[in-house]
């Protein structure tokens, strides 16, 4: 019952938050009026046509000497007056244009544009040497697409919106209620769809700039939206705002798609049936297909396709992903990494599951299908070739052998679980403070920290898998449920026994250190059972040195790179 009502709320918020922009439209200004014969006069000699003046009309004070070698088709409403835009008054123009069924408000700026079809064209738009830009009646404007969350072959497809977040994509795409969640989902979507379908007119927001684009079609355009130089946008939603427009630049192509506030398409990259996240990009030849993009996300070169993917998450590179789950996102795509053996050459209905903050390495090939869900923060190390599997350890080291041995399978990777946090703790400061710093969205928060109460109850369920009844030099999948294809030896056992442990302690301390009024449950029962009889002055003792140990493993990772540099690169410390 409480996730029924959450999922409510989640889908009610999202909808609060574009209806406003989508659908509030301003009435028609009650002051239109029809031409005088002196402006039809004037207007037919600064070479512009109708077939009928009656249907064109104007605003009183309408300055007509700026409209030149323009044609007016229908009921055309031009308003010829000035706005004031962001401070300053803005003059209107009209110059080289063929207007349709197009209503044109104060201080727009046209020039050059050789069809404008059933518009409403809102203040002080600038168009300027561009081709179609049309809106026929019943256009979805990229919402009800299906989306494949997960898999090429349609189990987990979520029909496209613009209230579609990242929280709702993941509980419509998997999990046991999802077709409850779904059929309210959809009943939503019916009636969105039929407002969409009802619009008589396409809508290009307040404050556009819209220049040198060949086809802009059956699109909502939001306030202050940036088009420039775009090789076409089609059938797609572009939401706007004073403070995070939506933007499509250089030669991008979009089609069929939703790109939320502050996501930019951009220098050659194709986004087709998708949705890309507040604050995202997609860029430099980069292809986003029937996917979700979550927000603060990057997308370069490289190609994203059937998938759900989280914030934070960056690809910067040539490199696949493709029939990912992955709502928690925050993770890194290397170059050259192929994340996307999906197809059995039956079908391709295979998936994977990545765990939140994930790291596929260069020239990785990661095989389908595979559940890293419970490893966060794990690594698949450069050139990794790993087997269909389940992987339970988080801020773990997948890498290849160190040498061969007896009994191991060749095809079995070496894992060091909780490697990430005993060697490359820098990374893990990093990132935390990467994900506050660099949000660029307005209506999404980060959220929680890496190491917090979720992922140190991974830890504690982790250091259960790891005490064995029976030792062993190396072990596998058969001795310790969660390694997946891969070995662990007894060395790298006892390590992650004592990082996960230290680690869990830590957090826990921290907690009771910095609000002890505000413990869980959780956190009150695991102190009870390991500090049983300590006073709140030996507690402080042991938190101080945790500290200096924490700061001192951040520097030594750190390090590591600096002196290594140093021993290669003449000059590294120099520059550095």
């Amino acid at each position: 019952m409480q996730e029924n009502m959450d999922f409510k709320r989640m889908l009610s918020e999202r909808w609060k938050q574009i209806s406003d922009e989508m659908f509030t439209v301003s009435d028609t200004p009650v002051d239109w009026i029809s031409l005088s014969d002196s402006q039809i006069e004037l207007l037919e000699n600064n070479c512009n046509s109708s077939e009928d003046w009656t249907r064109v009309r104007v605003f009183r004070n309408a300055e007509l000497d700026s409209v030149l070698n323009c044609v007016f088709r229908g009921e055309v409403r031009i308003a010829m007056i000035p706005a004031e835009i962001e401070g300053r008054l803005v003059d209107p123009i009209l110059i080289d244009c063929c207007l349709e069924d197009v209503e044109v408000l104060p201080g727009c700026r046209i020039l050059s544009t050789s069809l404008l079809r059933n518009l409403r064209i809102g203040e002080g738009v600038v168009i300027e040497n561009c081709g179609r830009l049309i809106y026929e009646q019943g256009s979805m404007c990229g919402s009800g697409t299906d989306l494949e969350l997960g898999v090429e072959t349609g189990e987990r497809n979520v029909p496209s919106s613009p209230c579609l977040c990242r929280g709702l994509a993941s509980v419509l795409s998997g999990g046991s209620n999802r077709n409850d969640y779904l059929a309210g989902y959809r009943t939503f979507l019916d009636g969105f769809l039929s407002e969409l379908k009802s619009r008589k007119r396409g809508v290009i927001g307040k404050a556009c700039i819209i220049q040198d684009t060949p086809v802009l079609e059956n699109c909502f355009i939001g306030s202050r939206v940036s088009i420039l130089n775009a090789c076409a946008v089609r059938n797609s939603t572009m939401l706007g705002g004073e403070l995070n427009p939506a933007s499509v630049l250089d030669g991008a192509l979009v089609r069929d798609s939703i790109l939320k506030w502050g996501s930019r398409v951009d220098s050659m990259a194709i986004v087709e049936k998708s949705v890309v996240g507040e604050a995202s990009v997609v860029e430099k030849h980069g292809k986003l297909t029937l996917s979700f993009l979550g927000p603060n996300s990057v997308l370069a070169e490289g190609e994203i396709t059937a998938s759900l993917v989280g914030p934070f998450t960056s690809s910067h590179h040539q490199s696949l992903l493709i029939a990912a789950r992955w709502p928690e996102g925050r993770g890194n795509i290397g170059y050259g990494a192929n994340v996307g053996s999906n197809h059995t050459s039956r079908l391709p209905d295979q998936e994977i599951k990545p765990g939140e903050g994930m790291f596929f390495g260069l020239g990785c090939s990661v095989k389908f299908p595979a559940d890293y869900s419970q490893a966060p923060y794990s690594i698949i190390a450069t050139g990794v070739t790993t087997l269909p599997q389940r992987v339970e350890f988080p801020f773990s080291l997948i890498c290849e052998p160190y040498s061969s041995i007896d009994g191991i399978p060749p095809a079995f990777n070496q894992i060091i679980p909780g490697w990430v946090l005993s060697d490359n703790l820098f990374a893990v400061q990093r990132n935390e403070e990467k994900y506050m710093s660099r949000n660029r969205a307005l209506h999404w928060k980060p959220g929680g920290k890496i190491i917090r109460e979720e992922t140190v109850r991974m830890m504690m369920s982790s250091l259960e898998k790891l005490d064995v009844q029976s030792v062993k030099e190396v072990y596998t999948e058969s001795d310790i449920p969660g390694l997946g294809k891969n070995y662990l030896t007894e060395a790298h056992r006892l390590r992650a026994i004592e990082t996960y442990r230290f680690h869990v302690r830590f957090f826990t301390l921290e907690c009771l250190s910095s609000s002890p009024e505000k413990l869980s449950v959780f956190q009150r029962d695991y102190l009870e059972r390991e500090f049983p009889g300590v006073s709140g002055e030996e507690l402080h003792d042991i938190i101080s040195h945790m500290r200096e140990v924490i700061a001192d493993s951040i520097r030594k990772s750190r390090e590591k790179d600096y002196s290594r540099g140093c021993r290669i690169i003449s000059d590294y410390g120099d520059v550095r």
